[in-house]
């Protein structure tokens, strides 16, 4: 069982610096410049995952891009190049070693499976995780769309070292298809945030470039559903013009 792996290649390479290229992958971190977006660090350790004691940093991530996405959003820096690109065979015990070596070199401290949409590739997902040497956190994206997810694939990837991000593209139809140029399955979506819900799987919400005009309504929809618990450490996502996009061109 072999994961395609696409190397930082093509227009990405406008906005990775030379140092966070780490072999075929990429080093992130989230600390840089006092911390972007990304709150993963400040979730892991609210929710006592740092506490068990990390190799590396929870700011430092081997980023690991897989082939392929269903979706085509144009503001992408990952980039068709990064997504349809050329791609390498890695299987999970290859993967792993390159996390091991990552740690050493730069401190990091967690996985990140990255895309395009990795969830497509979801069945493989339990051979990393269920040999993630300790003191390493896996981490990945959800997008709600990428297909019917299935239960036993779920209970597979709910280990107790990892973290998930659920990204919500949209919170009306026509929101949806402006940050993704598809059309949303509504029945998928919801089909899929249930059945995560139902397993029990460690993960918090983020939202890409919502319609804030129907923002509220989404969430009182969803917390109507689930409770409000899951809104908990949810954030927004604002949309970014990077070197690699030219507007409009980006598929």
């Amino acid at each position: 069982m072999k994961f395609r792996v696409c190397p930082i290649q093509g227009r990405q390479l406008k906005d990775v610096r030379k140092e966070d290229i780490f072999e075929d992958f990429r080093i992130c971190d989230t600390y840089r410049g006092g911390g972007g977006y990304d709150e993963f660090p400040n979730i892991a350790t609210k929710r006592g995952l740092i506490e068990k004691g990390l190799r590396g940093s929870p700011g430092k991530q081997l980023v690991v891009q897989l082939y392929g996405c269903h979706l085509r959003c144009p503001y992408c820096y990952v980039t068709k190049d990064g997504i349809f690109g050329s791609y390498k065979k890695y299987s999970s015990k290859e993967l792993l070693k390159a996390l091991t070596r990552a740690n050493k070199e730069h401190n990091v401290g967690v996985f990140h499976l990255m895309g395009g949409a990795p969830a497509l590739h979801m069945d493989k997902w339990g051979s990393l995780i269920n040999n993630l040497p300790s003191g390493f956190l896996f981490h990945s994206d959800l997008l709600l769309t990428e297909g019917y997810y299935r239960l036993h694939h779920l209970k597979d990837i709910n280990g107790s070292q990892t973290l998930y991000a659920v990204n919500i593209k949209g919170v009306t139809s026509e929101d949806y298809f402006i940050n993704t140029n598809k059309r949303i399955n509504w029945n998928m979506f919801w089909n899929n945030l249930d059945s995560i819900v139902e397993v029990g799987l460690n993960f918090y919400l983020t939202f890409t470039g919502p319609d804030m005009k129907y923002f509220d309504r989404f969430v009182n929809q969803i917390t109507e559903r689930y409770g409000r618990d899951i809104m908990e450490d949810h954030f927004i996502i604002n949309l970014i013009d990077y070197n690699a996009l030219e507007r409009g061109k980006a598929w």
